[in-house]
């Protein structure tokens, strides 16, 4: 099974560090050029060849525009995929820390304290990317999937982070109906 090569599909090069900015034009164009409704009155080849286009269009956007997965990405096309279901982090400071980060989130009920964990783990899953650009160059394939391990883990606090925040937004809406 071949893998699209999204970093050629929007004529960028194959690096972490990435111009949000050029994504974003290439992104428009490629919509522009590629739109199913370009071709809705031919035939249904090619309006399922555009409906296909634009499907992998997104896709690739969605992959390049997030860190992770943009860094999954580079390990898969440089032939080192990661396997999820044996994707663990053996690194024991950084799972004590994880378990740290995570009794804080359960304790923590007021929106100033969510935001600094928020930022703390932004300015992690941040240093974490800049080693991972380092590991990538470098040609580091382990140390590489290593690291995107941890950037996984600290994805998904911060998803728990904002899922937090939203409940606790919620709840004080509710008080105020209240």
């Amino acid at each position: 099974m071949s893998t699209t090569d999204y970093f050629q599909l929007f004529d960028l090069p194959p690096a972490f560090e990435l111009d949000v900015e050029a994504l974003m034009s290439r992104y428009r164009d490629l919509q522009r050029q590629y739109h199913p409704d370009r071709v809705a009155a031919g035939p249904a080849d090619v309006q399922r060849a555009a409906v296909e286009k634009a499907a992998d269009i997104n896709t690739g956007f969605a992959m390049l525009k997030d860190p992770v997965q943009r860094a999954r990405h580079l390990l898969t096309l440089a032939g080192h995929p990661l396997n999820i279901e044996s994707a663990t982090v053996s690194d024991a400071d950084f799972l004590m820390a994880q378990m740290e980060l995570r009794e804080q989130l359960e304790e923590t009920e007021e929106p100033a304290q969510l935001e600094g964990l928020r930022e703390e783990a932004q300015d992690w899953l941040d240093s974490l990317g800049r080693e991972f650009a380092i590991d990538h160059r470098e040609g580091e394939w382990a140390e590489a999937a290593d690291t995107v391990r941890k950037m996984q883990f600290m994805s998904r606090f911060i998803e728990e982070v904002v899922a937090k925040e939203a409940r606790l937004d919620d709840e004080d809406l509710e008080e105020d109906w209240d």
